[in-house]
């Protein structure tokens, strides 16, 4: 049998395969990180390798999205090469931007007699690492890493079925999770003194991945009505966390909400204060899943719903993560693109926050319609647009034509911010409040962090509240699983979870209307 050894910096693992099986398989099995935002289905080019000898010739999928100086130079996508005998790839190296890294404090290294507690966040692109000090709750920094369960897709659907269909799979996607909470923690740089004194570390994360960490049956979420097989906490899960905590360390799980309402939106509940509010607030967790909060001032109603990837730049034509280049924020001026990139290097591609920002200043000016169709007679760029092989408009974003902003690219922004303003407003018709009844409007998650607020304003993403009681904060989630490392603010956990209605989306009536009507800009 062909042998597959992928080198990945200083580490290097090899696995046997059946001669014709996928690259992208090979890697998976090897437990190291490689990115496949599609699923594998080929549609996206963004699981790049570079390979020796021993694959078979490339397909017309590769000639698509590989140029020939890549073909040239030995890249492959891992998704579409077949191993036909002995081959090394070497993965490009994960760097992961994120507003989840941080160093607030050093408290920690000057009292060396505190213990300290890990909070987890198990998100489905970033997992985040928060080390906090157990005597009094402080956050002393934060770390991330890519979730390397991206391997088998961007979206928790194309996880669930591949651990549905076969228990090796399954058993991957868990070691998989573990390895990325491991690199989470050691981005933290801690010492092996203080790793010592590490005493309590709680993981949140939403149905999917609490179900795949801790090798729960993963059917029952994947078809109606999309329950848990289990929701209350785990307070002992140091036996599935095989040696990436000190062995004295008690790691617990909160309980969950409900359908697809996992513990990460219940650290947010808890650490947006909707145990004691002000009055009515809202408060959404934007990601590839968007968790929707809700709160009259004393019921509080919880959704979740499926935005897609397109937040996180995956099936965008120009779509990249965040890293060096990256769009984040866009502007006309004078007739041209301006872009702000991440570490103001040449752009590189879009990202979520860069897209929103992009079409809602396309849509100021009269390039994009209401219904999201790119204008015909466009008062900017008309001259410069090309068609796509559908026949449907691009729009060039720099002047070498490498980057363009498609149709598509518009119909899939608007399918994630349909999906996430229809869940308010049910929400908020399910409490009777009106826009202006809201006191608060949090956004939150690594995407909601970063946002441009007049943009989500301008699009109607959110309805259309006062300016003024927008937020955004990159880590509710986190900064809520740290509050459950104590025994209070777990018992909050616990009660909020007691508390927290779940609201089926795909049984309310008025959902598909609403969608369709929030599609709009």
């Amino acid at each position: 049998m062909p042998q597959v050894t992928a080198i990945y910096g200083e580490k290097v693992q090899t696995v046997e395969v059946e001669a014709g099986s996928l690259v992208g398989a090979a890697i998976a099995a090897t437990g190291l990180p490689l990115e496949q935002p599609c699923a594998g289905r080929g549609t996206c080019g963004k699981c790049k390798i570079l390979a020796d000898s021993g694959l078979a010739p490339p397909d017309e999928i590769e000639f698509k999205n590989l140029t020939p100086g890549e073909m040239a130079v030995g890249n492959r996508l891992a998704c579409r090469a077949r191993v036909q005998d002995d081959v090394t790839v070497t993965l490009a190296p994960i760097v992961v931007y994120s507003n989840k890294i941080f160093r607030a404090s050093n408290r920690y290294k000057k009292e060396r007699d505190v213990p300290l507690g890990l909070a987890i966040d198990l998100g489905s692109t970033t997992v985040a690492a928060l080390l906090t000090m157990l005597d009094n709750g402080e956050v002393c920094a934060g770390a991330a890493s890519l979730n390397q369960q991206t391997v088998y897709g961007a979206d928790v659907i194309s996880r669930l079925a591949a651990a549905t269909d076969d228990p090796a799979d399954a058993e991957r996607l868990h070691k998989l999770a573990l390895a990325s909470i491991n690199q989470a923690v050691d981005s933290l740089k801690l010492s092996a003194r203080i790793r010592e004194r590490i005493e309590r570390v709680t993981i949140v994360g939403n149905i999917a991945m609490h179900h795949l960490l801790l090798r729960l049956p993963t059917e029952t979420l994947a078809v109606l009505p999309f329950q848990p097989v289990e929701k209350t906490a785990v307070l002992d899960a140091s036996h599935l966390t095989e040696g990436i905590f000190p062995e004295r360390a008690r790691v617990m799980l909160p309980p969950l909400i409900g359908g697809f309402v996992g513990s990460d939106a219940l650290a947010c509940l808890a650490y947006f204060g909707f145990d004691n509010p002000p009055g009515p607030m809202a408060a959404i967790d934007l990601g590839t899943n968007g968790e929707v909060l809700v709160t009259d001032g004393e019921r509080i109603l919880t959704a979740s719903t499926a935005a897609g990837p397109a937040f996180e730049g995956v099936n965008i034509s120009c779509g990249t993560r965040a890293v060096d280049g990256a769009i984040v924020n866009a502007r006309i001026e004078d007739g041209a693109f301006q872009f702000d990139t991440i570490a103001d290097e040449e752009p590189v591609g879009v990202t979520g926050s860069g897209l929103l920002s992009l079409v809602h200043e396309l849509r100021k000016a009269g390039v994009v319609e209401a219904n999201g169709r790119i204008a015909p007679n466009a008062p900017l760029f008309a001259d410069r647009m090309e068609k796509d092989d559908r026949g449907a408009r691009m729009i060039p974003l720099d002047g070498d034509g490498r980057f363009f902003l498609t149709q598509w690219d518009i119909r899939e922004l608007q399918k994630a911010k349909g999906a996430i303003r229809a869940s308010i407003d049910i929400l908020m018709a399910r409490l009777g409040l009106q826009p202006d009844d809201l006191q608060r409007m949090i956004l939150t998650g690594s995407f909601g962090g970063q946002i441009d607020v007049d943009a989500v304003l301008g699009l109607g993403m959110i309805p259309p509240v006062r300016r003024e009681i927008v937020e955004t904060t990159a880590n509710g989630a986190g900064l809520g699983a740290a509050m459950f490392l104590s025994d209070d603010g777990f018992a909050l956990g616990e009660k909020l979870a007691a508390r927290a209605e779940q609201i089926d989306l795909d049984l309310d009536a008025d959902f598909n209307m609403r969608f369709v009507m929030a599609m709009g800009f």
